[in-house]
């Protein structure tokens, strides 16, 4: 089985490979490897995402649920804030009051989003990692030490670009320390998405655990969707000579922003029913 092959299975959800993985990889295994089978794989597991078969219990929904919409959240929850600052800090005179009441219903979104994933995060560490640390499950743990690690520096590199703010300091120090902050800080949200989906993975917790959690990211992602409307809504009533320089960074961002809200909507719409339905 080629690298890709096995990529290929393990992008599957996973309700899909709890219930089918290994049926799955036997029968990769039996074939020849091919070009095209790779690619089946990879569009059976994106269908599967979208459509995912009904699993065998709650839990694996959920897990899916939360893990997909929190990544989501991670990868786009600058979205209003880097909106918001590439239409107001331009010098091209007041932006349009329609878009300023759209930016100011997309803080809102993310204000709102900001305490539901904080709400979410802070009720499943209490209940599911704070008892694997007890357990010392390291194992599990590990994903979660690149986002420990990468957070201070993040901190720490934002601290000393305000400093080189400063009138006095030179401006190649700034710049240079603006563009190791920006690619530290994606580089963060990278693995503060990735990093707990795969923890919570391992970890298994029980559906009980996980229902309240998926109803916050239910709620996580309406709000996302709503953030992502109203910023695209607000660059369009203020019109493309208001970006400047900022034109290709925004339309960059609101795709991220427009990717991230429909995979979470979907993921999140599909963990309503076993969220509310009773324990099996």
């Amino acid at each position: 089985m080629s690298r890709l092959a096995r990529a290929a299975l393990r992008a599957y959800p996973p309700s899909f490979r709890e219930r089918y993985g290994a049926e799955l990889a036997a029968l990769v295994e039996d074939l020849r490897p091919s070009t095209a089978g790779t690619v089946n794989l990879w569009l059976g597991a994106a269908r599967a995402w979208v459509r995912p078969p009904l699993a065998a219990s709650a839990r694996p929904r959920l897990e899916a649920s939360i893990s997909v919409v929190w990544i989501a959240w991670c990868a786009a929850c600058l979205l209003a804030p880097a909106v918001s600052k590439a239409l107001l800090d331009q010098p091209t005179g007041p932006v349009d009051p329609v878009a300023r009441h759209l930016l100011l219903g997309a803080s809102i979104a993310w204000g709102l989003g900001c305490v539901l994933a904080v709400a979410g995060a802070g009720l499943l560490t209490w209940r599911v990692l704070v008892p694997a640390v007890r357990a010392r499950r390291w194992q599990a743990l590990r994903p979660l030490l690149p986002a420990l690690v990468l957070g201070p520096v993040v901190v720490l590199a934002l601290a000393a670009l305000v400093a080189s703010a400063e009138p006095t300091a030179a401006g190649s120090t700034t710049l240079v320390l603006g563009s190791i902050w920006s690619a530290g800080l994606v580089a963060f949200l990278a693995v503060a998405g990735a990093g707990p989906a795969v923890t919570l993975r391992r970890l298994h917790p029980d559906a009980g655990v996980l229902r309240v959690p998926a109803l916050l990211a239910v709620g996580l992602a309406g709000l996302l969707a709503l953030m992502t409307v109203a910023s695209t809504l607000a660059v369009v009533a203020a019109g493309g000579a208001a970006l400047l320089d900022s034109r290709a960074v925004v339309v960059g961002v609101l795709a991220v922003g427009v990717l991230a809200s429909t995979a979470a909507v979907v993921s999140a719409a599909r963990a309503v029913p076993a969220a509310l339905a009773r324990s099996r």
